[in-house]
C-alpha cells in the first residue's frame, strides 16, 4: 500500500473525469466482499527479484522501491500472494492477467499451473518479444 500512489491515482481519475472506485488496501487481502464475483483481475505487482537492479533508467531512477521488489530472491513472493487473492476474487472462468519480469516468463506460469487453481496458463510477450505477462483462467471451484 502506498498512500502517495493512491493520491496520484485519485488525482488522475479526477483530472480525466473517470468514474472509478479506488480502494487503498493490501492487494493480498483486499475486497473480501467481492470473493467469487470478479470477472478479471489485472495486476502489475512488485516483481523484481531482491538484489537485482532495474535495467530501465525510468524505472531504476524514478519508481519507488515498494513498487518494484517482489519480496524474494526470485521476485515471486508478492506476485504469488496477489495471484492467490485473485483466485479468491475471481468467479469460475474469471481471468488473471499479471505483468512480470522477463526472467519470470517460465517460473511464474509454472507456479500458477502447479497451484491447482488455474487453467489455460499462457505467457505473453511484449512488443520487443520479451516474456512480460501471464494470463490464467480460474478453475472451477
Amino acid at each position: 500500500m502506498d498512500e502517495l500512489a493512491f493520491a496520484w491515482a485519485a488525482r488522475n481519475a479526477q483530472t480525466l473525469g473517470l468514474e472509478v472506485n479506488l480502494s487503498l488496501a493490501d492487494a493480498t487481502v483486499a475486497l473480501p466482499e467481492l470473493d467469487g464475483e470478479v470477472d478479471v483481475v489485472v495486476s502489475n505487482p512488485p516483481y523484481i527479484p531482491v538484489g537485482m537492479e532495474p535495467v530501465d533508467p525510468e524505472v531504476r531512477d524514478h519508481d519507488p522501491r515498494i513498487a518494484l521488489y517482489g519480496g524474494s530472491a526470485d521476485g515471486l513472493r508478492i506476485p504469488l500472494a496477489v495471484a492467490a487473492r485473485a483466485a479468491a476474487l475471481l468467479r469460475d472462468g474469471g481471468m488473471l492477467i499479471m505483468e512480470h519480469a522477463d526472467s519470470q516468463g517460465d517460473s511464474l506460469p509454472v507456479a500458477l499451473q502447479d497451484d491447482g487453481r488455474w487453467r489455460d496458463v499462457v505467457d505473453q510477450v511484449d512488443l520487443t518479444g520479451r516474456p512480460r505477462a501471464v494470463r490464467a483462467v480460474r478453475c472451477d471451484r
